[in-house]
């Protein structure tokens, strides 16, 4: 699939830490695409009337000269091109807001056209053990978009997050939107959790058919994967408990893979072989 804007459209990516973030995967994921597109600060959306700064307090940092500066909670806002391509990219990086939620996000969502496309990220605490691929669903509620390949029906009710608030926003304002979720273990939800990253950018580039680099986030997952082994081997019931979600995932998910998706790996990785001089 490859779900991306025309010529006159953008890629917009955003991610809010808080309940829609567990271990700040989708947040840090949204991160790594503005590290590696390049993408430039353009503006910030930070307004007190949308957040209680008793529950998401603001911070005090230094400068260089030990000064001490305050950031406040906030929406930034992160344009450029995605290298090798024309694409224009805006990737959007805030805090879920306490307050005005209608308001909030009708102003994000007046800022973006039905020319665009628009990916939500999520991450959320599930039974899926950390030896395995950590699953991420990609789902919209445009019909239009649904394959049942790469992106399914969302069939979700109950409580909703900004991003999910978000999501319908953007189907009544006709401004086409796929979310995708990846389930953190629940055992292991500190962040930050590598490999949850790992699972949302592959599921991005199944959507989008970009190529992300990810050398770096695949060697720090596989670190992740080691220290929570050690983690787990020290309880034995949670070590129980995990032999039996990877059980369970195998009896359940263990299709061999098609030659499709083979293929696919296949190229994303001689793309990255290309983009890091062939190491």
């Amino acid at each position: 699939m490859s779900f991306l804007p025309g010529a006159s459209g953008r890629l917009v990516v955003m991610s809010f830490r808080g309940w829609n973030d567990a271990a700040d995967a989708a947040s840090d994921t949204a991160r790594h695409l503005v590290e590696e597109w390049g993408l430039e600060l353009a503006g910030i959306l930070t307004d007190e009337a949308f957040y209680d700064y008793t529950v998401m307090r603001p911070l005090t940092v230094r400068d260089e000269d030990g000064r001490p500066e305050l950031v406040w909670p906030a929406c930034s806002f992160y344009r450029g091109t995605v290298p090798g391509t024309a694409l224009e990219a805006l990737v959007i990086i805030g805090f879920e807001p306490n307050f005005r939620w209608q308001e909030f996000a009708g102003q994000l969502c007046g800022a973006l056209s039905a020319e665009d496309r628009v990916v939500l990220l999520g991450a959320l605490l599930a039974d899926v053990p950390h030896v395995r691929p950590l699953p991420v669903s990609t789902t919209s509620e445009d019909a239009e978009l649904v394959d049942d390949e790469t992106v399914f029906a969302s069939e979700y009710e109950g409580p909703s997050g900004i991003t999910g608030v978000l999501s319908t926003m953007l189907l009544e304002r006709a401004i086409p939107t796929v979310s995708q979720w990846v389930a953190v273990p629940a055992y292991a939800g500190a962040s930050p959790s590598p490999k949850a990253v790992l699972a949302l950018l592959s599921a991005f580039e199944d959507v989008t058919g970009l190529v992300v680099a990810q050398r770096a986030l695949t060697e720090e997952a596989r670190a992740w994967e080691t220290g929570t082994d050690a983690l787990v081997a020290e309880d034995e019931d949670l070590a129980e408990h995990v032999e039996a979600l990877a059980g369970a995932m195998d009896a359940s998910e263990l299709p061999e893979a098609s030659g499709e998706v083979i293929a696919r790996e296949f190229e994303r990785y001689l793309e990255r072989r290309r983009r890091d001089g062939g190491k």
